[in-house]
């Protein structure tokens, strides 16, 4: 009977931990954007872009996920994972809004 309880209770520990570090950010909407670790060297504005689209992304409260943004010569190359295909919607909703942005490639996001 011993057992059974700290098998439970060890279970119930996991899963909780599993919770408190599935959310990256304290924001209502569970969504971590970050730039692109790409190798070689991006343009000022090419770092420009990708953190206007970061900070546009961020702000959305309707995207939930982890993702990356690489920017080169204004065309913005997202990866990473959403938690609904309509968020793959939205993302290029938000980063095609930008003037500067040439094209989006979602190909490396998934659901």
């Amino acid at each position: 009977m011993k057992i059974k309880q700290i098998i439970t209770a060890s279970a119930i520990g996991v899963f909780a931990c599993n919770l408190a570090f599935a959310s990256p950010t304290s924001s209502s909407n569970p969504l971590y954007v970050q730039a692109g670790g790409h190798i070689g060297v991006h343009s000022s504005a090419d770092q420009e872009l990708a953190k206007a689209v970061i900070s546009k992304l961020q702000a959305d409260s309707k995207l939930a996920g982890v993702l990356e943004v690489d920017s080169r010569d204004g065309n913005i190359s997202i990866s990473g994972r959403v938690d609904e295909v309509s968020m793959i919607y939205r993302v290029v909703e938000i980063i095609k809004d930008n003037n500067a942005v040439k094209s989006v490639d979602v190909r490396q996001l998934d659901t």
